[in-house]
């Protein structure tokens, strides 16, 4: 396998093996190796969008060379072809946009006159301990403090480490598979194998990500009307509402509305609509946003197919 870079296709062939008792037979079960594969395609890309923003497209593709029943996997990691004079991170090289990425999550050596010290290094050299400060080196270097120990990695490599999104990827990549019975190691190289970045189990482990706590980010209460979709009296189930334009799960916290039902004050037919307080709560998890409704207070039971209206005086 030819390591490293293409000039003309922006592409950077590299090599990852899972190793250990349960592959002696060169065998690994779809159920872990494809998901692992998907999961390091999405790595790549979100760290292509966190260094080199969303105009550079990452993919990973499995080479030519790959062989049902091979835990070892040639794959080629390419850059868009506009990008190929890409800013080297690592000063003097020529490296594409794949082949920096690469070294920058830290799946092999960079530059041959260069140690590699990509993110999964700064894991592995972080282990179970915290961070206790960051310091900002005027060479967009980032001198790292950990315990008594500091190293000094890229800003870059920092921006990979505080992304959520990329961290979870990488753990279904390292830390799932070496989760199974009789699979000790991960493993990768872009020399052909002369040289590997290695994972032992142990090691596995501090890939593990926890996600951040929720936030709540917006709360409000207004009055609004809805529809019943669908009605649920076991004890803390949610129903189902349509406010006209969508369809959402409710919590009911009114006990004097929850007390009617349990005493059959109250009967619902098809249509029914309530005028309720509304509460509506986001919250951010990461990078994502999560909306749940609660209905503080039921106002009145409508529905509109029950009654004709009259002209009364």
């Amino acid at each position: 396998m030819d390591a490293g870079s293409n000039s003309e296709t922006n592409d950077m062939k590299f090599r990852i093996v899972y190793d250990g008792p349960a592959l002696e037979t060169h065998e690994m079960n779809v159920r872990d190796l494809a998901p692992a594969l998907l999961s390091l395609s999405d790595a790549l890309e979100e760290a292509g969008k966190t260094v080199y923003g969303n105009k550079t497209v990452v993919s990973v593709k499995v080479n030519a060379s790959f062989k049902a029943g091979s835990f070892g996997i040639d794959l080629i990691a390419s850059s868009t072809s506009w990008f190929k004079q890409a800013v080297d991170f690592f000063s003097g090289d020529s490296a594409t946009a794949a082949a920096n990425l690469i070294a920058l999550i830290g799946f092999c050596p960079g530059p041959r006159e260069k140690i590699c010290k990509g993110l999964i290094q700064l894991v592995k050299w972080i282990g179970p301990r915290e961070i206790k400060k960051l310091h900002n080196l005027p060479d967009s270097n980032v001198e790292i403090f950990v315990d008594d120990d500091s190293e000094i990695f890229d800003s870059k490599v920092i921006e990979l480490y505080r992304n959520i999104k990329l961290r979870s990827s990488l753990q279904e990549v390292i830390s799932k598979p070496l989760e199974q019975e009789g699979i000790d190691s991960f493993a990768s190289t872009v020399d052909d194998g002369l040289t590997f970045m290695t994972i032992d189990k142990q090691e596995a482990h501090y890939f593990k990500v926890e996600l951040p706590a929720e936030s709540i980010i917006s709360e409000s209460t207004v009055e609004k009307a809805l529809q019943i979709k669908n009605i649920s009296f076991n004890e803390g189930s949610r129903w189902r509402f349509s406010d006209g334009s969508s369809s959402f799960l409710a919590e009911i916290k009114d006990q004097k509305f929850i007390s009617d039902i349990d005493n059959n004050t109250l009967n619902f037919s098809k249509g029914d609509m309530l005028l309720v307080d509304l509460k509506v709560t986001q919250y951010m998890i990461g990078d994502a946003i999560k909306t749940t409704f609660e209905i503080e207070h039921v106002k009145k039971q409508l529905n509109p197919q029950r009654q004709i209206d009259l002209p009364f005086e």
